[in-house]
C-alpha cells in the first residue's frame, strides 16, 4: 500500500489525516465499493478531504475509524485492544428482519456509530445503488417549460415485467404477485418465473427487454424502513414506471408520480385496474415521466462517505456507543410482515 498517511494531495492538507480502516469486505469488495486512499474523497467532491481509507490492518492502532460490514461478519475475526479515541462503525446495506440476536449484535458497547441505508443512522449511506437529485438550472417552477420525453411509447406493448430469483421472501412479494397476476398479466423472468432473457449472460439483454414494458415491479424481499434496492432505480433509468412494493417512505427518495406504490391500493385487484387504465391511456401514462424534466438519477451516490469524513473531523462530536444495537435495528424501527399489503 502507498504511504497515504504522510502525503495529503489536496484540501484540508493542514489537518491531521483521518484514517478509516475497512476491517472486512463489502460483498467481496475489499474497498467497500468506495476506493482506497484519499482520492475517493477528492473525486466525490467532499467538503472535507483529509480522510483516507485502507484495509491494511497494520494501521489499526493509528486508525480513527474502523468500519465493519455486518454482511461479511466473522465472530472469530474482530478487532481487539481498541483505543478509546477510535470509532467502531456498524455498516450494513441489507435488512436483517426478525433476527435480533445475530452475532454482529452480541457485543454491548462495541459499536459507536451506525452507517446503513436507514436515514436515522449516524451516517446515512445511500450507495451502492443510486439516488435522485434536482437537475442544475431546474425549471421546476416554470410549468410552461414542459418538454417531450425521449422514448418510444409505441414499442411498449406489454404491461408488467418482474425479474426475480429469490422465490420465498420475508416480504411475501411472491404471494402478492400471484394475486396481481389474476387481474393483469405479469411476465416473470428468472428462477421464479417461466421466462428467460436471451441470449444468456448478455449485459444488455434486460435493457432491451424493458423497452417493451410499461411497468417494472420493484418488489423488495423485506419490508424494512428506508430499504430500497437497485431495482427501483434501474426502472427509473430505463424509462419504465416502477411499481414499488417495500417498507420505505418513497416520498423521501423520489418525486411524486415517478412511481406507483402498492401501498396506495386496497388490493391487488385495485392496483391492476389502475395499471390497466394507464396502459390504455398514453397521456396519463406519460405523466409518470414529467419528473425527468427537473430531476435525474445518479449512480452510486457517495454522500455518506463525505459525511463520515466530516463527522470524524468534528471536534465537538460527543462520544457514544450502542449498548444493544439489536434494539436500535429491530425494535425501535422494526420491519413489517408481508401480510401488511394483504387485505
Amino acid at each position: 500500500m502507498k504511504n497515504e498517511t504522510t502525503s495529503m494531495e489536496a484540501g484540508n492538507s493542514n489537518n491531521k489525516p483521518k484514517i478509516i480502516l475497512f476491517w472486512n469486505a463489502f460483498h467481496n469488495q475489499t474497498d467497500m465499493m468506495f476506493g482506497f486512499g484519499q482520492q475517493p474523497f477528492l473525486d466525490a467532491g467532499c467538503q472535507m478531504t483529509n480522510c483516507l481509507t485502507t484495509n491494511d490492518r497494520s494501521l489499526f492502532t493509528q486508525s480513527d475509524a474502523v468500519v465493519i460490514h455486518a454482511g461479511d461478519y466473522d465472530e472469530r475475526d474482530l478487532p481487539t485492544g481498541r483505543s478509546p479515541n477510535q470509532t467502531f462503525i456498524f455498516l450494513n446495506q441489507d435488512p436483517l428482519p426478525n433476527q435480533s440476536r445475530l452475532p454482529c449484535f452480541s457485543h454491548p458497547h462495541f459499536y459507536n456509530w451506525t452507517m446503513t441505508h436507514r436515514r436515522d443512522s449516524d451516517v446515512y449511506l445511500g450507495m451502492p445503488y443510486a439516488a435522485i437529485r434536482r437537475r442544475e438550472n431546474s425549471e421546476i417552477n416554470n410549468p410552461s417549460s414542459s418538454k417531450q420525453h425521449c422514448f418510444q411509447l409505441s414499442s411498449k406493448k406489454k404491461p408488467i415485467v418482474w425479474f426475480n430469483s429469490l422465490c420465498s421472501t420475508q416480504s411475501q412479494r411472491e404471494d402478492y404477485v400471484k394475486q396481481l397476476d389474476q387481474f393483469i398479466p405479469v411476465d416473470i423472468y428468472g428462477k421464479c418465473g417461466t421466462l428467460e432473457c436471451l441470449p444468456r449472460n448478455d449485459p444488455h439483454c434486460e435493457t432491451r427487454l424493458l423497452a417493451h414494458y410499461k411497468f417494472y415491479l420493484a418488489a423488495e424481499d423485506a419490508l424494512c424502513p428506508d430499504y430500497i434496492t437497485g431495482h427501483f432505480y434501474h426502472a427509473l433509468m430505463n424509462n419504465i414506471v416502477p411499481v414499488v412494493y417495500g417498507g420505505a417512505d418513497y416520498t423521501q427518495f423520489a418525486p411524486l408520480n415517478s412511481y406507483i406504490n402498492v401501498a396506495d391500493f386496497q388490493s391487488p385487484k385495485d392496483l391492476a385496474e389502475y395499471l390497466t387504465l394507464l396502459d390504455k391511456n398514453d397521456a396519463l401514462y406519460r405523466k409518470h415521466f414529467d419528473w425527468k424534466e427537473d430531476y435525474e438519477v445518479i449512480r452510486r451516490p457517495l454522500n455518506g462517505w463525505c459525511d463520515l469524513c466530516q463527522k470524524l473531523n468534528d471536534p465537538t462530536r460527543a462520544r457514544k456507543s450502542y449498548g444493544d444495537l439489536s434494539e436500535w435495528w429491530n425494535e425501535q424501527v422494526p420491519c413489517w410482515p408481508g401480510s401488511s399489503f394483504f387485505f
